[in-house]
């Protein structure tokens, strides 16, 4: 077992309800004793991308004074952790809306037990209330047809899995891959500059998840179920799935560009 001794989770906050935040930091609480108790040290901070509701008590670790969309924001908070005087073992990147800080000593226990493996991915499913749950079994086969699909990198079989029902920003680092990977990183958000005249907002985790597997072989990057969530209804509609697919599509040919370097 390789003893995981520190962790840091970030977690983006931009548009989410000051309810919301406090509920999933009771959450971050409850998994703070937990880890503590085994011998674990555990921070927590939010990333403010100009964020409605984010009060100046709390833990905050990079602050934006506007809007830069998520994938800046998530460069700039993976920097700063790298940057902190004490720096973790474990990294994991997680939401107030759609993420379970529950999971977070499950993602610890995972990774201890596993040294080979150096990310972590916790793809959830989109559910709406009084619709039917997929089986488990169903889920399984999905995130093992997308693993199929990332390295070389599988077009459509990854569109085909990745969007509205089955997003994967919750995700985990060895600090070591961290730092390997935040290069690559940042030459992903300046090749969709270039390529596309805008900077990068949706669709970062998409990116880094093909990076990941590219930089460091599929063997070394695993899933896990990450439980269910109720997606926010402006995600619901067809013209917002059809604006999703559309960056993902732009992020898997950034995927492809950085891979012929």
């Amino acid at each position: 077992m390789e003893k995981i001794k520190s962790v840091v989770a970030i977690t983006p906050v931009w548009n989410e309800p000051l309810g919301m935040i406090q509920q999933f930091l009771a959450g971050i609480e409850t998994v703070r004793n937990t880890l503590v108790s085994q011998g674990v040290g555990f921070r927590h901070f939010f990333l403010d991308d100009g964020a409605l509701n984010l009060p100046d008590e709390y833990s905050i670790l990079v602050r934006n004074k506007e809007n830069l969309g998520l994938a800046r924001t998530l460069v700039r908070g993976y920097k700063a952790v790298l940057d902190l005087k004490s720096k973790p073992d474990l990294v994991i990147r997680l939401d107030c809306q759609e993420h379970d800080p529950g999971k977070i000593p499950f993602v610890v226990d995972h990774l201890a037990h596993a040294s080979s493996i150096q990310c972590l991915f916790l793809p959830v499913w989109y559910w709406v209330e009084g619709c039917d749950r997929p089986a488990i079994r169903e889920i399984t086969y999905l995130i093992a047809d997308f693993c199929r699909g990332l390295s070389p990198i599988d077009r459509d079989r990854v569109l085909g899995i990745y969007n509205q029902k089955f997003p994967l920003g919750y995700q985990a680092y060895r600090v070591g891959s961290l730092e390997r990977l935040l290069p690559r990183f940042e030459q992903g958000l300046e090749v969709f500059q270039s390529r596309f005249g805008t900077p990068a907002t949706w669709g970062f985790d998409l990116l880094a998840i093909l990076l990941s597997a590219q930089q460091l072989g599929s063997d070394a990057i695993d899933f896990v179920f990450g439980g269910w969530s109720s997606s926010w209804i402006e995600n619901r509609g067809p013209d917002k799935i059809a604006a999703q697919k559309k960056k993902a599509e732009a992020m898997i040919d950034v995927a492809m560009t950085i891979s012929q370097t």
